[in-house]
């Protein structure tokens, strides 16, 4: 039998994954843009294979149709009723950009705001001075606020990416492709820890698909509250 799965991890990961968890499978097929949204295609596997790489990868799949990142945020961001505001700083518009691709995104997407220096996270944002002193803006705090700072009447869900993708620029402390990316909306805020690997556009490529992700796994992991929450 052969299998499709759509998930959010770099191809790197994924080989480490195969080759750890999975050494008899050799014939499969990657689908990737550079980024981390791939599509992977595994022939002539077991029923067993089958059930294996479903809990491997059940942490990454996002879907087992052809549908990207964009493509599924849109369907939930549709079925949930709730419009999306996106805060970057290292994807410097790759986020919004990858929305707007879809046809239709008016329908879910409010805007993007693209805040790159400290005094435009705090001018835009409404980042704390404080936060970004004692934390920096390469921080989960700093996320968090950037995300934060989009809600509103006609914004029901956001989220933020602040990083370093270099070339240079990081520490010991806060190495490049160091990213944290945030979701929050009125019930829940998520905050997320990433070390991305390769060059400045890997990197960058690599937040805004994780961000997209981060974004379906909030609305689906959450779709219980906002059901809870409509039959009052």
């Amino acid at each position: 039998m052969d299998k499709y799965l759509r998930m959010c991890l770099p191809v790197a990961e994924f080989e480490e994954r195969m080759t750890n968890w999975h050494p008899n499978i050799d014939d499969y097929m990657v689908e990737s843009d550079g980024g981390a949204d791939i599509g992977v295609t595994f022939r002539n596997i077991t029923p067993h294979d089958d059930d294996e790489l479903d809990d491997t990868f059940s942490d990454v799949v996002y879907s087992d149709i052809g549908t990207t990142l964009a493509e599924t945020l849109y369907d939930e961001l549709r079925e949930s009723n709730k419009r999306l505001a996106t805060a970057e700083s290292l994807t410097g518009g790759m986020v919004a950009q990858s929305i707007v691709d879809v046809p239709g995104a008016s329908e879910v997407f409010y805007g993007g705001i693209v805040a790159y220096t400290e005094r435009a996270k705090m001018d835009k944002l409404g980042v704390l001075d404080s936060t970004l002193r004692e934390c920096g803006a390469v921080s989960g705090e700093t996320a968090v606020e950037m995300a934060s700072g989009l809600l509103s009447d006609d914004v029901s869900i956001a989220v933020s990416t602040t990083g370093l993708a270099g070339p240079g620029g990081g520490t010991a402390d806060k190495p490049v492709g160091l990213v944290y990316i945030a979701v929050t909306d009125y019930d829940v805020t998520e905050v997320f820890e990433h070390r991305f690997y390769g060059d400045r556009e890997e990197i960058r490529k690599q937040a805004k698909d994780y961000a997209l992700f981060h974004v379906v796994q909030h609305l689906r992991n959450n779709a219980e509250i906002a059901d809870e929450e409509s039959d009052y």
